[in-house]
């Protein structure tokens, strides 16, 4: 059931882990913090700006040992700059191990 506050289909969860992404086509790594997740999108800070409509390799690293990375691509929707650094809204296209 959806309720007032979450309209959208796939919930976003509030979940507080590290990710390393890369730009698709460009070998260098950044890191970034995970604010929210969803079946479909993901929400996280980072340093780096990025552009609307690239696609992103990442690796969600939980902090348990016992929860496995999750390897996605994705592409960026939304990128809003709060000074210190950029808030990255993405759809995830694609889930791999």
């Amino acid at each position: 059931m959806i309720n007032y506050n979450e309209k959208r289909n796939s919930p976003r969860m509030p979940i507080d882990c590290d990710l390393r992404y890369s730009v698709v086509g460009d070998d260098r790594d950044f890191e970034g913090k995970v604010i929210n997740l969803s079946d479909k999108g993901i929400l996280f800070t980072s340093r780096h700006k990025i552009e609307v409509g690239s696609l992103l390799t990442l690796v969600l690293t939980a902090n348990q040992a016992k929860t496995p990375p999750m390897h996605a691509t994705v592409k960026v929707t939304r990128v809003i700059n709060q000074r210190v650094q950029y808030e990255v809204a993405c759809i995830i296209r694609t889930k791999f191990d």
